[in-house]
């Protein structure tokens, strides 16, 4: 059984940043609803209360409170407001459009952006200063629902026939724990596409996206001879790397199932033959990052894009409607997109990637009564319906089901993703699901290691497979 201590996840996840998720760093501005106020990081949310264990499933479902609803919940959030794609634009639009309609509602959100959240988070678990509802990725569920800190949201949804509907099949894999859906997810997007600019591509010789990885590295020396970096990386908060790089790639080398084993303590190790080849093969592609990849953070990355010092990078999907947001037109005019390629002699294919939620938003024990409702009702709102579809003409695909999707209408390049989305074989995400000990904490620090040189594939191994051993 897996050992569950809330001290050690806390001392870990204070090293870490996160992954899944790619917000970005502006902060939010009050939206322009008098019932509510958009709190900066450094702001103290109302002190945690005990959770009520009596507490049953009070709160109507959100078919019954559709109307005249009030009361008032807490939001810890990284959706910066000011994007104008992806998740956060989504969001604000569905958040907006929510208080607009139920001017009863007061919401406290608190924001912080996207490499400050996590460290942020654990300080408020810390301080028992947690809002009533905020993001989380799923190796923290545990700690979550085993101390009482949360209430499952599969009890309200399941009242909810709609609601329970709008959800594209496996959105809830990402916020199940011993069989309980404990959060609602907000997207379903993979954690590795490759981005890549097909003007300097052509410049250095190259015709095509590479299918194979031997091509690949071909393509690599191709560019660097040309004075480019070939493959841009900003791993400085250590997530990016692993997460939305190594991950996928590893699934070149092993499948679902051997990750199945490794999660559940049935017989795969970090220290199986096929995964040191993955970290031995992932330590040569390092030499065709930039020099100071773990110096970067993941916006000075995609700088080095965007001012075409770099050929290409891989991120995950929220790198697209980064790209489609903030790319200078000419380098916007000549990006595409393609699958990470598949490696000669392993039995995975280019279409195994790292996918799913990721991230979710729980609730709070001691959010009950018109409160708990209110806030069904927005987490409704802010996951499906008309934010599904929002959302694809925002740059990313939601947890929740689209109605008559017109790809014309989409923006080129997410028109390019979204059909190369359809072919993926999805995979778990490594630090969603593993022990936050080992997904968040040594993985992303020994892959830092591991693409600067200092650690070797044989003893990251080791030292991911110690830490596993340690925490079931």
């Amino acid at each position: 059984m897996r050992k569950k201590y809330l001290a050690i996840l806390l001392a870990t996840a204070m090293t870490v940043s996160l992954a899944g998720c790619g917000g970005s760093s502006d902060q939010g501005k009050e939206p322009a609803q008098e019932e509510s106020t958009q709190t900066q990081e450094e702001s103290t949310p109302a002190q945690e209360e005990a959770p009520d264990e009596s507490q049953e499933a009070d709160a109507g479902s959100s078919e019954e409170s559709s109307e005249g609803l009030s009361g008032s919940f807490s939001i810890y959030h990284m959706h910066g407001e000011d994007d104008t794609t992806g998740t956060a634009a989504a969001f604000w639009k569905a958040a907006e459009k929510f208080q607009e309609e139920n001017p009863n509602v007061n919401i406290e959100f608190v924001f912080t952006a996207h490499d400050g959240y996590q460290q942020k988070l654990t300080t408020m678990m810390a301080g028992e200063e947690l809002t009533d509802v905020w993001m989380t990725k799923g190796d923290m569920l545990p700690s979550f629902a085993d101390t009482g800190t949360i209430q499952a949201a599969d009890q309200y949804i399941k009242q909810d026939s709609e609601w329970a509907n709008a959800y594209l099949d496996g959105a809830f894999a990402d916020c199940t724990y011993d069989g309980t859906e404990w959060g609602v997810p907000m997207q379903m997007q993979a954690n590795t596409i490759g981005i890549y600019n097909e003007a300097i591509f052509e410049e250095c010789g190259i015709d095509a996206w590479p299918e194979t990885w031997t091509e690949l590295l071909e393509d690599c020396e191709k560019i660097k001879a040309k004075g480019y970096i070939p493959i841009a990386m900003g791993n400085k908060e250590q997530w990016v790397a692993e997460s939305t790089v190594f991950n996928t790639y590893a699934y070149k080398y092993v499948d679902q199932e051997w990750f199945n084993s490794l999660a559940n303590n049935q017989g795969a190790k970090f220290t199986d033959e096929a995964f040191v080849r993955a970290l031995a093969g992932f330590q040569e592609i390092a030499q065709y990052f930039n020099e100071d990849m773990n110096s970067l953070d993941q916006d000075e990355m995609y700088a080095l894009y965007y001012n075409k010092q770099a050929a290409m990078f891989f991120n995950g999907a929220w790198g697209v409607g980064n790209v489609i947001g903030n790319c200078p037109e000419d380098v916007l005019a000549t990006t595409h997109v393609g699958l990470m390629p598949a490696v000669e002699g392993e039995a995975g294919t280019k279409y195994d990637t790292a996918a799913g939620a990721g991230w979710n938003y729980v609730i709070h024990s001691r959010l009950q009564g018109d409160d708990l409702t209110a806030c069904l009702a927005f987490l409704k709102a802010v996951s499906t319906g008309d934010y599904a579809n929002d959302a694809l003409q925002l740059g990313f695909i939601s947890s929740g089901k689209t109605t008559d999707v017109d790809v014309s209408t989409l923006h080129p390049l997410f028109a390019e993703y979204y059909e190369l989305a359809a072919t993926m074989n999805n995979c778990s995400i490594f630090d969603v699901v593993l022990p936050a000990e080992v997904g968040s904490g040594v993985l992303y620090a020994d892959t830092q290691q591991l693409i600067a040189g200092t650690m070797t594939p044989e003893d990251m191994a080791a030292d991911c497979q110690a830490v596993m051993e340690a925490n079931y």
